[in-house]
């Protein structure tokens, strides 16, 4: 069974989603990548990130500010690919989209980077650090 058919985002009324696909205005993004197999985004500092983290590809459609430098560095290194959001033909994003999930390379660098940032959560780290200096500092 296909999930229901919904619409989505801050302007749900603008359009309908075609059969088989769903949205709401907001999703909780870190249960989703974990299911997806490639993140398509306009390539803001939390979605980058947490892509690695959950080693997916992506295709990058900066819009403004930082998104243009992370859209590039994606590109550049090969983790994905910068595509011009207003200009973007049809045949650019699913010729893109398909070469991209077909690196296997690729998936496997992702992979690595996925399993290192899991082994060593950042989170946590800084969590620890600040307690650490919140102690010493109650201690002086």
């Amino acid at each position: 069974m296909s999930p229901p058919h919904r619409q989505q985002g801050p302007q749900p009324a603008e359009y309908d989603l075609p059969e088989g696909m769903w949205g709401e205005e907001f999703l909780p993004q870190v249960s989703v990548l974990p299911l997806v197999d490639l993140v398509l985004t306009h390539g803001g500092n939390n979605t980058i990130t947490e892509s690695f983290h959950f080693g997916k590809p992506m295709v990058v459609l900066p819009l403004f500010w930082d998104q243009y430098d992370n859209a590039q560095r994606v590109d550049e290194t090969g983790f994905g690919l910068c595509l011009p959001p207003y200009t973007l033909e049809p045949d650019q994003l699913l010729g893109g989209i398909d070469r991209l999930l077909a690196e296997h390379t690729l998936a496997e660098r992702l992979s690595r980077i996925s399993a290192r940032l899991h082994a060593s959560p950042g989170t946590i780290q800084a969590a620890d650090l600040i307690e650490r200096l919140a102690h010493d500092r109650a201690a002086r």
